[in-house]
């Protein structure tokens, strides 16, 4: 099953923004060639893991639609679907990516 979804450009801008203050708190001594590295990795897993709480999140019987339209890339059809089919998932991915920070802190 595909599991990726294009974010939007507003939410990219707010993950990157998430992902940049991450590495701020982190306070990391490295070349800035290095720093661009671990906002890259950071990123991708941020995205894993709202990709993840989306699929966790979808009802088993909505799967199959879920899964045609990410095989689609259809963006606004995974959005609208999102809105439809999983309802508080902002909260949802929100309280995923404080654990998520959390983890990668140390914070536990």
């Amino acid at each position: 099953m595909a599991t990726q979804t294009k974010t939007n450009l507003g939410a990219e801008a707010e993950l990157k923004k998430f992902v940049a203050s991450l590495v701020a708190e982190k306070k990391f001594d490295v070349e800035p060639e290095v720093l661009e590295q671990i906002k890259e990795d950071l990123f991708e897993r941020a995205e894993d893991i709202i990709n993840a709480t989306i699929v966790a999140e979808t009802p088993s019987a909505k799967l199959e639609e879920l899964n045609k339209l990410l095989d689609a890339h259809d963006t606004s059809g995974i959005e609208n679907f999102c809105n439809t089919n999983i309802p508080g998932l902002q909260q949802k991915v929100a309280d995923a990516l404080v654990r998520f920070r959390k983890t990668y802190l140390g914070l536990n």
